[in-house]
């Protein structure tokens, strides 16, 4: 007689506990994406995700992923044993509570009549008169409260922790406290994070997949080197642009740059790159716009590398291809034009360089950025237009002398 195999039913404990880290990766990563750049997330640190600030302020989010379950009931293990840490740390002076933001995060939407209203407290007298509601609501009416010896054992420690403890103690976390919920699907929750940061849709799924991954991998190699698993909010935000420009699909990079004003124009008329131009004798039209693209040129510069767009390195790179280009110009007009004037020459390798076209990064850039950036080079005397350029701005050192 054949015997039936036994079939093991997956343990739904397994997959809950698996759902419970992978929302608090999901978490870390909403913290890197909300938060100021020179903030610090960190995991399981004094909390599950733990935010700190420069000027140390903190925020401690406990994580609860909760599917089938209601973790912030007026019963529940999950909110007493919350509190109940949280109170042990600002007893041990590992929390300060008036510089610290404690926070629930649940991944579904769920309620909670003791839990609200501590969520709806915003001073200290709200908070005093939240907490003496949940004792009326757990023990029953005071001053007997008949009720508090019939709490079940799997809460009444934690219940005991929080409600017996110093009142205004708790009060101030409670002050601080917040119960925020999620849509009951994270990582649709996070693409609309993202999508608010103006990531394109086409990119989108691979920028989450990139992000989590990231973020992964960099809490398991500082776990690994017995670390704290902190990140710094700028490091992971430069990391996540340069992958999504790297990614992404726009073949140009837009510019910032509005048109100077006629004092801004005015105010470069002694910079040196003005001055180079003066010595090939071109006229004022020519100078305008030379001024016109270096400031523009300059503040694209500037918004590019602020918003991670351009890795900084990369205009290094770019510069030293506008030298080449320009070395190699040099020594063409030079031959091509050996009869003409000194003048003549400066004349057409500017105009040269100027209708010189390449790509920052692989991607197109405005028509400005290009000869604005050798006017660049120009005012730092890297590069000139007169064959003598060198020497006849060090006269015009020496004349001011």
């Amino acid at each position: 007689m054949k015997t039936r195999p036994v079939k093991v039913k997956k343990s739904s404990q397994v997959r809950g506990q698996y759902y419970g880290y992978s929302l608090q990766t999901t978490r870390f990563l909403v913290r890197l994406l909300e938060g100021d750049p020179n903030w610090n997330v960190s995991l399981e640190a004094f909390e599950d995700v733990g935010v700190e600030t420069p000027n140390g302020f903190r925020i401690a989010e406990q994580d609860k992923s909760a599917p089938h379950s209601n973790p912030v009931s007026n019963h529940a293990v999950d909110l007493w044993k919350t509190f109940s840490n949280w109170v042990r740390a600002v007893q041990s002076g590992q929390l300060d509570p008036e510089r610290t933001i404690f926070e629930i995060y649940i991944s579904h939407p769920r309620k909670g009549e003791i839990v609200e209203r501590f969520s709806e407290a915003s001073t200290l007298n709200d908070s005093l008169d939240s907490l003496t509601k949940a004792k009326t609501t757990l023990w029953g009416p005071q001053p007997r409260f008949p009720h508090k010896d019939r709490l079940p054992n799997t809460i009444k420690s934690y219940v005991l922790d929080v409600l017996q403890a110093d009142e205004r103690l708790v009060s101030k976390i409670i002050k601080n406290f917040s119960l925020k919920c999620g849509s009951g699907r994270p990582q649709t929750d996070l693409r609309i994070l993202l999508d608010k940061a103006l990531v394109s849709e086409e990119i989108l799924e691979d920028v989450i997949k990139y992000a989590l991954g990231w973020v992964k991998r960099e809490i398991d190699i500082l776990l690994e080197e017995s670390k704290i698993a902190s990140i710094k909010v700028d490091t992971f935000r430069r990391n996540l642009k340069s992958f999504v420009r790297r990614i992404d699909r726009r073949t140009i990079l837009a510019t910032f740059a509005e048109s100077p004003s006629l004092k801004e124009i005015e105010s470069q008329r002694l910079r040196t790159y003005v001055r180079q131009l003066e010595i090939i004798e071109e006229d004022d039209d020519h100078k305008i716009h030379a001024i016109i693209d270096f400031i523009k040129a300059e503040a694209d510069r500037t918004q590019w590398s602020a918003k991670g767009w351009v890795d900084e390195s990369s205009f290094d790179d770019f510069e030293e291809g506008l030298i080449r280009t320009w070395k190699n110009l040099k020594k063409k007009t030079n031959i091509s034009l050996s009869n003409n004037s000194e003048v003549e020459r400066g004349q057409y390798l500017c105009s040269e360089c100027e209708m010189h076209q390449t790509t920052l990064e692989g991607l197109n850039v405005p028509s400005h950025f290009t000869p604005g950036s050798f006017h660049t080079l120009s005012d730092n005397s890297v590069i000139g237009w007169h064959p003598n350029f060198e020497l006849l701005l060090k006269d015009d050192m020496d004349e001011k002398v």
